[in-house]
């Protein structure tokens, strides 16, 4: 049985290198090819590259660019805007749910995440 996931370039943009090594272990176990960067900005060459059909991405990221930054950068440039952007945060009240979703975040799922969170993300963006 091949897996419908076969294909998809996921782009994974966190700073913690052993949670970005997880999502990245369940993206494979799904038939997902994954990249990781760790910080925005090396996302957002990395995104250019690749053009990934969903990114996987950390709101809290230190550094000059934070992922909403990293959101908002991604929907303004014209080749990176239509790819689906998962926000998967610690910051998990309402108004943070609201503030990613405004900055271009499709969805937000608070750390720790669930394994049908993203399976979820998958079926819904990247198919």
């Amino acid at each position: 049985m091949q897996n419908e996931n076969n294909n998809i370039h996921a782009l994974v943009v966190e700073d913690n290198q052993d949670f970005a090594q997880l999502v990245c272990d369940i993206l494979h176990i799904q038939g997902c090819t994954s990249h990781v960067a760790y910080n925005a900005r090396a996302g957002l060459e990395l995104a250019k590259r690749i053009r990934p059909a969903i990114v996987f991405c950390d709101v809290g990221l230190p550094g000059v660019m934070n992922g909403l930054d990293f959101a908002r950068t991604m929907r303004a440039d014209e080749s990176l805007r239509a790819i689906p952007l998962v926000a998967i945060t610690g910051y998990t009240s309402e108004q943070d749910k609201t503030i990613a979703l405004a900055a271009g975040f499709n969805i937000v799922f608070p750390k720790p995440f669930k394994f049908a969170d993203l399976l979820k993300a998958l079926d819904q963006f990247a198919r």
